[in-house]
């Protein structure tokens, strides 16, 4: 899952935000020094992502990538976040102002933990607008152009929209049991870690 999912999981779980997007920049085990709620979006975050990478729907559409499958992984996550912006409909531009504006509360009430790489990746997101684009394709596919750069030999990772375009209400269906599975797994993994933390 990306950026946008992996809110979207926190508000559907009322966990940290901020903490469920930490999991993408924060390394190790050793999390106890932080606001336990941001240790428990971490682990949330990690956990989603182990399950969502195993989950027999993901391991199915990387399959349908040949010698890009391994980084498959990187554009499908991008393209959910499109595919999640599709499910929620009308209710996804009030999520994403009601998201960039807890992410910077949150990051003022946390400055003194946050790394400087987080807050400057969530002070691009919400002064850009990030999330806009995710709504269209065209928008998706910049976003996979640009991840595609990041590597050390440029992927063409917007090939996924093209696989995509072709495969449209596979994917679509494919997605939502994903998606719903994975709200599942969350919503039971909060309660598991937040047992283990207390």
């Amino acid at each position: 899952m990306n950026y946008f999912a992996h809110l979207h999981l926190a508000h559907l779980t009322s966990t940290s935000l901020t903490g469920n997007l930490l999991g993408d920049f924060v390394k190790g085990s050793q999390l106890s020094h932080l606001p336990r709620e941001l240790e428990l979006g971490i682990r949330l975050h990690r956990s989603i992502d182990s399950y969502t990478d195993a989950h027999s729907v993901s391991q199915q559409f990387k399959s349908e990538f040949g010698a890009m499958r391994r980084y498959a992984g990187v554009g499908l996550d991008i393209l959910f976040d499109h595919l999640l912006a599709k499910q929620l409909g009308a209710h996804y531009t009030p999520l994403c102002q009601q998201f960039y504006q807890t992410l910077l509360d949150e990051n003022i009430n946390y400055n003194a933990v946050l790394p400087r790489d987080y807050q400057h990746k969530t002070q691009l997101i919400t002064s850009d607008d990030w999330f806009a684009s995710y709504r269209n394709l065209p928008g998706i596919t910049l976003a996979l152009k640009n991840t595609g750069k990041r590597f050390r030999k440029p992927v063409p990772l917007e090939t996924v929209v093209d696989w995509y375009t072709a495969n449209q209400q596979y994917i679509d269906d494919s997605f939502e049991e994903l998606y719903v599975d994975t709200t599942n797994f969350a919503l039971t993994k909060r309660d598991e870690l937040i047992a283990r933390l207390s």
